[in-house]
């Protein structure tokens, strides 16, 4: 059984590089699309057979540091292989409704006609995994922190930063213990208040209330709407 998402453009769908080299190229880690038109519109249809998405993965368990180090090596490798094969790195979607996930391995929607910078998107996604980090897990901790805080500067680069964060966790398997960077203050005394509020939130309801006064200091734009979106299964 053939298992789609459908994003919908209202623009004419039209043929262009872009479309042409993802159908006549298997690109690593990025999921087969295929595109059409109808009724002046443009469809965009992605297979996802087999696979589950970031954000339904995520729903009711935690990321912890070796899902982070699996994500930001997966993102690494598309980014080197859509650079590759000439195509613009700002298509790729970091949305966790967008990302799947099969057998070890992270999958990306590559979107032509999509207009958002992927430096600001994915930033978006580290206030995801700041809502969805297991915060008894020190690795974890110490990735997101600087992930969350380095993509609040200006003209940062992802790339330097992921390899940053998969060394500071490589260093910290060698060491057997915490590997403290520039941030150790910082850092220290937001790892305390994760675990303070986990000792308040035992004799309180909501258990995600030190995260979410993290979120309201920096708070950013939600994700925007794709109401375009819809899911299609099909006898093969």
């Amino acid at each position: 059984m053939e298992r789609k998402i459908t994003i919908e453009e209202e623009d004419i769908y039209q043929e262009d590089y872009q479309m042409r080299m993802l159908c006549e190229n298997r690109i690593e880690g990025l999921l087969a699309v295929r595109g059409r038109g109808a009724d002046g519109k443009s469809y965009y249809d992605y297979d996802v057979s087999g696979k589950i998405s970031m954000k339904a993965m995520y729903e009711k368990s935690e990321l912890n540091g070796e899902d982070i180090c699996s994500f930001l090596e997966r993102l690494l490798l598309v980014i080197e292989e859509t650079r590759k094969h000439l195509l613009d790195i700002h298509r790729i979607i970091v949305n966790p409704e967008y990302i799947y996930y099969e057998a070890g391995k992270y999958y990306f929607c590559y979107y032509p006609p999509g207009r958002d910078n992927l430096w600001t998107s994915f930033h978006t996604l580290t206030e995801y995994f700041v809502k969805r980090a297991d915060y008894k897990d020190p690795d974890c901790v110490q990735m997101i922190f600087l992930l969350h805080k380095e993509t609040m500067e200006e003209n940062y680069s992802l790339e330097k930063l992921a390899k940053q964060c998969l060394r500071q966790k490589k260093g910290n398997e060698e060491e057997n213990m915490p590997c403290l960077s520039e941030y150790d203050r910082e850092e220290h005394d937001w790892i305390a208040e994760q675990e303070m509020g986990g000792c308040i939130m035992e004799e309180t309801e909501n258990l995600w209330t030190p995260v979410k006064r993290f979120l309201r200091r920096h708070k950013r734009p939600k994700w925007g709407d794709w109401d375009g979106l819809y899911i299609e299964e099909e006898e093969l």
